[in-house]
């Protein structure tokens, strides 16, 4: 009876989504009162399972060879799904990352269980051991519940606090010698794809574009002033303004700046999903009804292509 997160890391160092599941698996085990086991997949990444018990694992699973290395869907469900019959843990955590959106359905039907994807809380029924996911559909929030065990999920990237790091924790590193059959596929090279990086999930003040925006130059502009960093919506993407780096949202990323302001954003809920926990919403849009406004510490209700000339005059003088 245990909680599970898989740790993914990348060139021997912890992906981020690690230390927020680190964080979410440490609030559910103490619930359940089950210790939190990370599981830690990988060629020479032997210390990382230190700093996984650092930041709140009572155990760590550690599995390294050679062969997984390079992550591997097929290799890497069959060592995780002969962990996962041979331990019997309640619940196990993913991130949404590319890895775990490919990893964890597999395990998920190759042990008949439920999978609940893209999370943004997570809770525990402690009566019925049960794990309460709430996870984004549409405009809405719903909650599901997994009668089959384990219970898995993968967890929206940005939106679990991380704990911080405590040297004098102690646990137990358990090295696990897999079994490992030869690979589906061969991999004869890899090239990194060149991408646009958009800065967009470090910065601390985002000016983010909707669909009502007619003049971008013009929130580039009151960006620039304010040091921000431009986000998009799901249809500016689409509509080509801006790569796909720049989306904020449930199938984007995941944002928490200290301010961020929507500039003709009506507020779809997979778009409240990726800026909901930022420290202050400012929206501006012409219909009051809009539900971004029910998210927004200040709103602004208007013409934005009036109200961004204003305050890009206001920030000018300032400036002055």
């Amino acid at each position: 009876m245990s909680v599970w997160i898989f740790a993914e890391q990348k060139k021997e160092q912890l992906a981020s989504i690690s230390l927020e599941l680190s964080g979410i698996g440490r609030q559910l085990a103490d619930e359940l009162e089950v210790d939190l086991a990370a599981l830690l997949v990988g060629s020479g990444v032997e210390p990382l399972a230190r700093e996984l018990i650092f930041r709140g694992a009572d155990k760590v699973y550690l599995v390294e060879d050679p062969a997984l290395r390079r992550y591997q869907a097929s290799t890497y469900q069959k060592v995780i799904e002969d962990l996962i019959v041979r331990y019997n843990p309640e619940i196990v955590l993913f991130g949404a990352t590319t890895i775990g959106r490919a990893l964890a359905p597999r395990l998920a039907c190759a042990l008949d269980t439920g999978l609940s994807a893209h999370c943004v809380d997570l809770k525990v029924d402690k009566s019925k051991r049960q794990l309460v996911q709430v996870c984004p559909f549409f405009d809405h929030m719903v909650t599901i519940v997994c009668d089959s065990r384990p219970q898995m999920a993968t967890i929206q990237l940005g939106v679990m606090p991380t704990l911080p790091r405590d040297d004098s924790r102690k646990g137990e590193i358990i090295r696990v010698d897999p079994e490992i059959g030869p690979p589906d596929v061969e991999i004869l090279s890899v090239e990194p794809v060149k991408q646009e990086a958009s800065g967009i999930e470090e910065a601390e003040v985002i000016v983010a574009v909707g669909r009502g925006v007619k003049d971008f130059p013009l929130l580039q502009e009151l960006a620039r002033l304010l040091g921000a960093v431009v986000g998009a919506t799901m249809p500016v993407v689409d509509a080509g303004i801006l790569p796909e780096s720049y989306m904020i949202g449930q199938t984007g990323k995941i944002v928490k700046p200290k301010l961020y302001i929507g500039c003709g954003i009506s507020g779809a809920g997979q778009h409240i999903v990726g800026m909901q926990n930022s420290e202050v919403i400012v929206a501006i849009n012409k219909d009051e009804t809009a539900p971004i406004f029910e998210v927004a510490d200040y709103g602004i209700v208007g013409d934005l292509h009036k109200i961004v000339p204003a305050l890009i005059a206001a920030l000018k003088a300032s400036q002055a």
